[in-house]
């Protein structure tokens, strides 16, 4: 198969000096920042007078340009420059690839400089350890698989049809995450004004135990249960496993520092910002607990998922952010300031009912997730293959 340089198949692109020749006019510019690299789109561009121009603004881009970050290339921030962009001016952070058309597919060449092979070999370039970057040579003298014009199209086809159903798929994820806070609003009100007139008292109230963790040293080998740190619980109120260390811990200490399902998990000590992260222990094998985490245990009026969703709400983050108002550092709710957050007090059937909705979505989610994995596997694959040769 030959490969060719991106450089034999772009065009020169014009630039220009806003401050010396824009007068009193005003333009979009793009910087660097206006790329999201995740989505590989262009976001907000604000409109900039001429005279207030930055040094780096000089290159005037048209509709189909793409722009590929010099900074950070491990980043992968790249987009295509869309129609109402026309005109517009590009930081000279960005290399900007105007292919010929006649020659190289715009779709096509902008699925190399979004693979896996093409970051791998600007990071590899890369040069300066505290703001690595590429050159415009650099990124040009990357070599592409040279194939008929047709073929490039087909194959970017192919890998259009496997981006739209991963994000289709990431999309319908990111709208499940959020109807938790949507059934729990349906379900007990806003628990900033207690439309439905709950009782009020505090978090101890719904719990019968509030315990620290563990402060046993976690190790890296596997020895041991595996144990959850205020890593482990994120903001949103979930538990990721993808890091996990592991503690050793005697008979004794056994029933004081694991977790069954349905505990809760309180992350006590943390910046300001993200003290209080909660979420609820589903896995049945039991985990250890690290010391900046409490465990709280429901009584007979209580249901660990409502109390996480209260703290999980809007409401609940304002209520634990001005706890912590005042605090320089890190942050630290202690077990009893934790059981004395004020909380209504719907009827447990109530609490439990709603911890039914919530786990079928979950499990519903977990379901799109595993899809999305598959998805996105699928497209890593055929990138992969496309450069190859073998699609």
């Amino acid at each position: 198969m030959k490969h060719v340089s991106i450089g034999e198949f772009v065009e020169r692109v014009q630039t220009w000096s806003p401050q010396k020749e824009g007068g009193s006019s005003s333009f979009q510019y793009i910087d660097i920042g206006a790329v999201s690299q995740i989505e590989k789109t262009i976001t907000e561009v604000p409109t900039v007078r001429a005279s207030e121009a930055p040094s780096r603004a000089r290159q005037i881009v048209r509709a189909g340009d793409i722009l590929v970050s010099t900074v950070r290339p491990n980043l992968n921030a790249v987009a295509v420059v869309p129609d109402d962009l026309d005109g517009a001016t590009a930081s000279t952070g960005f290399t900007v690839l105007r292919p010929n058309e006649r020659k190289l597919s715009g779709s096509f060449l902008f699925h190399w400089v979004r693979s896996p092979a093409f970051i791998a070999e600007m990071t590899k370039l890369a040069t300066g350890q505290s703001y690595p970057a590429v050159s415009d040579k650099i990124v040009k003298t990357s070599k592409i698989l040279f194939l008929p014009l047709d073929q490039q199209k087909r194959i970017a086809g192919i890998l259009d049809q496997a981006d739209a159903l991963r994000r289709f798929r990431t999309s319908a994820l990111d709208k499940l995450n959020t109807l938790g806070q949507a059934v729990f609003h349906e379900t007990f009100g806003d628990p900033a004004s207690n439309p439905k007139g709950w009782p009020m008292g505090v978090i101890g109230d719904l719990l019968k135990e509030a315990k620290y963790g563990s402060s046993g040293k976690a190790n890296s080998e596997g020895r041991g249960l595996p144990m959850l740190r205020m890593g482990n619980v994120t903001y949103d109120g979930r538990i990721d496993l993808s890091d996990l260390k592991h503690v050793e811990l005697s008979d004794k200490e056994f029933d004081k520092y694991t977790t069954r399902p349905g505990d809760l998990l309180f992350n006590r000590t943390n910046s300001k910002e993200l003290v209080g992260k909660t979420a609820v222990v589903t896995r049945t094998e039991p985990m250890a607990i690290a010391g900046y985490l409490v465990r709280g245990r429901a009584n007979a009026r209580g249901n660990t998922h409502y109390i996480s969703g209260y703290l999980n709400s809007t409401h609940g983050k304002t209520v634990l952010r001005n706890m912590c108002k005042n605090i320089v550092g890190m942050a630290n709710i202690n077990a009893t300031e934790f059981q004395s957050i004020p909380i209504a007090i719907p009827p447990v059937e109530l609490q439990r009912s709603y911890a039914e909705k919530l786990g079928a979505l979950r499990a519903e989610e977990a379901q799109f997730q595993a899809s999305l994995g598959i998805a996105s596997t699928l497209f890593s694959s055929l990138q992969h293959r496309a450069f190859r040769g073998e699609l």
